[in-house]
């Protein structure tokens, strides 16, 4: 079964971060969110907006929705 859109994009966050040696406190600091805030993102329990996906893919420097073919 195809897990949930939100675990998705929060699988792709924990990568991106992984990669470049970052944690929830620096993507918090780029993006002026909390860090409750972007625990809750990590975790997959908040519905992101498209503004907050694509602030947090400027802060990454990376895309962070991949949509399929």
């Amino acid at each position: 079964m195809k897990k949930p859109l939100q675990k998705q994009v929060a699988e792709r966050i924990k990568g991106i971060l992984t990669e470049k040696g970052l944690r929830q406190q620096d993507l918090a600091n780029e993006t002026g969110m909390t860090k409750s805030y972007v625990s809750q993102i990590l975790h997959g329990t908040v519905n992101l907006t498209l503004e907050t996906v694509e602030l947090i893919e400027n802060a990454l420097k990376s895309p962070i929705l991949v949509c399929p073919k």
